[in-house]
C-alpha cells in the first residue's frame, strides 16, 4: 500500500484513533492509580502489604515491556494493543474477587503486564501515525494533551466513587474502559492501516545492544535521561517544598491541576512556537527545554513561598511541553522504521531510570539541606544541573554525527564546513 498523503483523510483518521486510544486507556490507568492505595487499605491490607502490592503492579507495569519487546516486534501493533488491553481488563476484574495477598498480587501482576504491553504497542501505533501524518511533533503533542485530559478527569471521578465506598465500581469501570479501548483501536486501526512495516527479529539483548549502537542513540539516551531527572522534581522535591510552607494544607493539588490544564490548553501552541523558533531542529528545542527547567527551578528559589512555586510550575510546564514530544520525535528519527518495539523498550528504561534517579536524589538532597535550614538552596543546585544539561545537549548536538544527521540540510553543511 502506498503511504498516506501527509495531513490526508487516512493520516488524520489514524491520528484521531491513536489520540482516542491514549485518552481512553489513561482514563482507566489514572482512575486506578489515584485510588489503588485507598482500595487496598479498605480491603484490609496493612501498610507494608499495601506497599508491596503497589510495588508489584508498578514493576509489572514499567518493566514487563522490556523482555516482551522482542516478541511484540513480530506481532502487528493493533493485535498487541488488543491483547494488552484485554489482559489488563482481566487483571482488574480479578481484583474484585481476589482474596488474600498472593491472589491479589497475582491479579495486579497480570493487570500490570497488560498495561505494559498496551503501552509499548500504543507507542508503535503512535510512531506509525506520526509517519503517516508527516508531523510527528504535532502527533505526540496531541498524545500528551490526551494523557493530561485523562489525568484531570479520571482521578476526581474515581476518588468520588471511592469516597462513597464504590471500590468495586472503579475496578469494573477501569476494566470496561480498557476492553473498549483495545477493541475500538484494533478495529479502527486494522481498517485504516491493513499493512504493517517489517520489523527486525532477534534476541532481546542483541536487539537492544544493536539499537544502542545506532549513530546518535547513546547521546540521545543521555539527553533524555537528564530531562527525566529534571521532571522527577515536580512530584517529589516540589511536593516537599510546598508542604513545608503555609500552603501545605491544600497547595499541592492546585499546582498539579495547573500543570495538567496548561498542557491541555497550550501544548499545540507551544509545539508550533518551538518548531518555528528552532527551525525544526529538535535538538535546539531540547536545549530550550533545559533552559526553561533551569529558569523554573531558579524562580522557586528567587521568589519565596507559594507564589514562587506557582510561577515555577508555569515555567516548568512550558519546559515539559517542549521536552516530551521532542524526545519521541528524536527517537523515531534515530530509529527509522525497524525494531520500534525494542527502541521504545530501551526508551522506557531511560525514562524510568531518569525519573527514579532524579526523584530519589532530589528528595534526599532536599531533606539533607532542609535539615540544616537550607532547603530552598536545593533549587539553585537543581537550576545549575538543568543549565549544565542544556550546555551538554548543545555540545552533543554538534559533536554527535547521528544527531547532526537529523538537522536540516543547511545546518549539516555548516557543520561540515
Amino acid at each position: 500500500m502506498t503511504p498516506d498523503q501527509p495531513h490526508g483523510p487516512a493520516a488524520r483518521s489514524t491520528t484521531r484513533a491513536v489520540t482516542l486510544h491514549y485518552f481512553m486507556t489513561n482514563t482507566g490507568l489514572f482512575g486506578l492509580l489515584s485510588t489503588l492505595a485507598v482500595s487496598l487499605t479498605a480491603a484490609g491490607f496493612g501498610g507494608a502489604q499495601t506497599g508491596f502490592l503497589i510495588l508489584v503492579f508498578t514493576i509489572a507495569n514499567k518493566v514487563a515491556k522490556v523482555p516482551l519487546a522482542r516478541w511484540l516486534d513480530r506481532i502487528p501493533a493493533p493485535s498487541s494493543v488488543l491483547a494488552g488491553c484485554l489482559t489488563a481488563a482481566v487483571g482488574f476484574v480479578g481484583l474484585r474477587v481476589a482474596d488474600g495477598l498472593a491472589a491479589t498480587a497475582a491479579t495486579l501482576a497480570l493487570a500490570g503486564l497488560g498495561v505494559s504491553v498496551n503501552a509499548l504497542a500504543a507507542k508503535q501505533l503512535a510512531a506509525d501515525a506520526g509517519d503517516r501524518s508527516g508531523d510527528r511533533a504535532r502527533l505526540f503533542s496531541l498524545v500528551n494533551i490526551a494523557v493530561n485530559v485523562a489525568s484531570a478527569a479520571a482521578a476526581p471521578a474515581a476518588l468520588f466513587l471511592v469516597a462513597h465506598h464504590r471500590h468495586g465500581a472503579v475496578l469494573t469501570g477501569v476494566a470496561a474502559v480498557y476492553c473498549l479501548a483495545g477493541t475500538v483501536t484494533f478495529l479502527n486501526y486494522r481498517r485504516l492501516v491493513p499493512d504493517r512495516p517489517e520489523r527486525a527479529v532477534g534476541s532481546s539483548l542483541q536487539g537492544y545492544l544493536t539499537i544502542l549502537r545506532l549513530p546518535g542513540m547513546r547521546a540521545f539516551m543521555l539527553i533524555n535521561l537528564l530531562g527525566w531527572c529534571c521532571y522527577g522534581q515536580l512530584f517529589n522535591a516540589l511536593a516537599l517544598h510546598v508542604s513545608s510552607g503555609p500552603a501545605a494544607a491544600g497547595g499541592l493539588g492546585p499546582l498539579y491541576t495547573l500543570n495538567a490544564l496548561l498542557v491541555v490548553v497550550a501544548q499545540l501552541g507551544v509545539t508550533r512556537l518551538g518548531e518555528r523558533l528552532s527551525g525544526g531542529r529538535q535538538t535546539v528545542t531540547a536545549v530550550a527545554s533545559y533552559t526553561l527547567f533551569a529558569l523554573a527551578f531558579a524562580t522557586v528559589y528567587l521568589l519565596p513561598g507559594y507564589p514562587g512555586a506557582v510561577v515555577g510550575v508555569v515555567l516548568f510546564t512550558l519546559a515539559e511541553m517542549l521536552f516530551v514530544p521532542t524526545m519521541d520525535v528524536l527517537l523515531l528519527g534515530l530509529l527509522g522504521t525497524a525494531s520500534r518495539a525494542l527502541g521504545y523498550g530501551l526508551f522506557s528504561i531511560g525514562n524510568a531510570v531518569g525519573e527514579a534517579v532524579g526523584a530519589g536524589a532530589g528528595v534526599a538532597l532536599y531533606r539533607w539541606l532542609d535539615a540544616d535550614g537550607h532547603g530552598p538552596s536545593f533549587w539553585l543546585i537543581a537550576a545549575a544541573v538543568a543549565l549544565l544539561s542544556a550546555v551538554l545537549t548543545q555540545r552533543l548536538r554538534v559533536t554527535s554525527a547521528g544527531l547532526r544527521a537529523l538537522a536540516p540540510a543547511e545546518d549539516r553543511r555548516v557543520a561540515v564546513d
